[in-house]
């Protein structure tokens, strides 16, 4: 009888299973530090947790604003629906509830022995449920030494099978783990959506981490999901991650394009998004 194999959401973390022998493309000491495994940070909720990859720390009116990456379903039991009776309306309207996420920036000692977290509130200021996707603001206005390489639109996907990588994730609550592997399938669809598969092991914990090119340091995408077989274990060396292009666009479509277009202002293009929602709200009430 043929085992059904299926796709699972990842929650918690990245673990390392064997041991592997690559190529010269595999960055070593200070280089892989800093490019690999300093902006990852761990997120957590009030009853979950995963991983986050800060991508975007810059100073704007002599503050700094920084952004973390990482899966909507790390954060989801942050958001809350409620119903409540309006008596201008006269009806029960929905609104939501946003608590804060608790990011974690790891401290360091002969270049990679954690020896201690800097736990710093964030708001959760966007969010795709479909998409997996959601970006944090940490309330934190102090710059960020190390942020995560990020791909020019024109270099998204500049990558093939065999191409080495690292994943690097918050593996079971734990500090970050970095785990080499090579990319073994792209566009793998799940619910028409595409995702990328990699060697590197993922396990529970890693969601909302990071998928590095291994030669560049650049970001590829999210870990995502994992495939399980039988009674739910996971085929860790199947990794499924979000990648960039996906990222992107929804960046785009919600006018947080600044985060990966240089020639962009966070001011102008949270103006545009304020103008674009109070619009959309207008036209609903008519």
């Amino acid at each position: 009888m043929k085992k059904k194999i299926m796709a699972i959401i990842l929650m918690t973390g990245s673990l390392f299973l064997g041991s592997f022998a690559w190529g010269g493309s595999l960055m070593k000491g200070k280089d892989a530090h800093e490019k690999y495994l300093y902006p990852i940070v761990r997120v957590t909720t009030d009853v979950s947790g995963g991983s986050g990859t800060i991508i975007f720390s810059k100073e704007v009116d002599g503050k700094f604003s920084t952004y973390i990456l990482t899966n909507h379903h790390v954060i989801s039991e942050a958001i809350k629906i409620e119903e409540k009776w309006d008596s201008n309306l006269g009806k029960n309207i929905k609104a939501e509830r946003r608590s804060i996420v608790y990011v974690e920036i790891f401290k360091y000692k002969d270049l990679g022995t954690p020896v201690g977290t800097m736990k710093v509130e964030s708001d959760l200021v966007l969010y795709n449920e479909m998409n997996d996707v959601a970006i944090l603001k940490l309330r934190l206005t102090e710059p960020m030494p190390h942020v995560a390489i990020i791909p020019t639109k024109n270099k998204l996907n500049d990558y093939n099978l065999f191409d080495e990588t690292v994943a690097v994730g918050c593996s079971l609550g734990f500090p970050p783990v970095a785990t080499p592997g090579i990319i073994t399938r792209k566009d793998f669809q799940i619910d028409s959506l595409p995702y990328h598969m990699s060697t590197s092991q993922i396990i529970y914990g890693n969601s909302g981490g990071a998928m590095f090119l291994a030669e560049s340091g650049q970001l590829m995408g999210i870990p995502s999901r994992v495939p399980v077989v039988g009674w739910g274990t996971p085929i860790t060396h199947m990794g499924l991650f979000i990648p960039m292009d996906r990222i992107y666009k929804w960046l785009e479509e919600e006018n947080y394009d600044f985060i990966f277009d240089t020639t962009k202002t966070e001011k102008e293009c949270l103006k545009l998004r304020e103008e674009k929602i109070k619009k959309s709200k207008e036209n609903t009430s008519k």
